[in-house]
């Protein structure tokens, strides 16, 4: 399982429903200071503040339809290491939060 604190649009199909579960494809070890504002933007969406720097890892997950959504988790050696040999695993998504927008 993974888990999200809010229901963020990349998680949605085109037809708005969420996404229940999704395969890892790649754990990448990243460091937050050399991600574009605009990367990590999309990733947040605003809803979650990232610090200024730090290293974390990027999760690359295929949910059906061929869409490929990014994900960052805060980097520990033995976080990393469950992520890289789970690669090719699929996740059940768990939403803590059901985040609505207006439109």
């Amino acid at each position: 399982m993974i888990y999200f604190s809010h229901s963020y649009d990349k998680l949605k199909y085109e037809n708005g429903r969420l996404c229940l579960s999704a395969k890892l494809i790649e754990a990448i070890p990243v460091n937050l200071q050399d991600l574009s504002n605009e990367f990590l933007e999309y990733d947040t969406e605003g809803l979650f503040r990232l610090p200024k720097k730090g290293k974390y890892i990027m999760l690359l997950f295929f949910k059906r339809k061929g869409n490929i959504f990014p994900t960052l988790r805060p980097y520990t050696e033995e976080r990393y290491k469950y992520y890289k040999s789970n690669v090719g695993r699929v996740f059940d998504i768990i939403y803590l939060t059901v985040t609505t927008r207006r439109k």
